[in-house]
């Protein structure tokens, strides 16, 4: 009968054909059981945000596109026109937070599509605001039907009061972000070496 070979006199190969010993020889480190170490994001009020956010914005804008012929931004600024006489593209940017190249292009696609008129600053000449035209009318009522049943359905699992309560948590909230990126700024200061300044 042919002996097995023995194997307690040297150390047991891996999958690999390297041994242990063979791995520390070369400089090879064992590799280290993944564990996560992320955000919990079930905690994390800004990752909710976003999706909520995210998706909404998504949705509608698939919606307005196909029905209405309009992207997600110039509902936006329909909504702001039909609000305000008036709008500047530098008022679009503060209230939205859109980027002043994306407004100045929604802008132009409005005008195109006979939605909007141009009047000059009499004071400055170089301040252009955007005035609703009847066709830019009927389009933001057309759409506005779809939007308020679109927030109706997405507050439908609040109670009355709930829903009250949570846009006043929203406007709390959008004050207090300058209060986050001065925070942020600090945190940086504070935290955060930057090359060429170590302590």
């Amino acid at each position: 009968m042919k002996k097995p070979a023995s194997t307690s006199s040297s150390p047991k190969a891996t999958k690999t054909g390297k041994t242990k010993a063979a791995k520390a020889a070369q400089g090879e480190t064992p590799a280290v059981p993944w564990q996560a170490n992320g955000l919990d994001l079930e905690n994390y009020a800004p990752a909710y945000f976003t999706f909520v956010a995210t998706k909404l914005a998504s949705g509608a804008a698939a919606v307005y596109r196909k029905h209405f012929g309009v992207g997600i931004e110039i509902w936006r600024v329909l909504v702001m026109l039909a609000l305000d006489e008036k709008v500047s593209v530098n008022m679009v940017c503060k209230l939205i937070g859109m980027d002043k190249g994306s407004v100045s292009r929604c802008f132009k696609s409005m005008y195109e599509k006979g939605f909007i008129t141009f009047s000059h600053d009499p004071r400055d000449g170089r301040v252009r605001y955007a005035t609703l035209t009847p066709a830019g009318w009927r389009k933001h009522d057309e759409i506005k039907a779809v939007a308020l049943e679109r927030q109706r359905a997405f507050l439908s699992c609040l109670e009355p009061e709930e829903s009250r309560q949570l846009i006043d948590l929203l406007h709390r909230l959008h004050a207090n972000l300058p209060n986050v990126e001065r925070a942020t700024q600090r945190y940086l200061r504070e935290h955060v070496v930057k090359p060429g300044h170590e302590k």
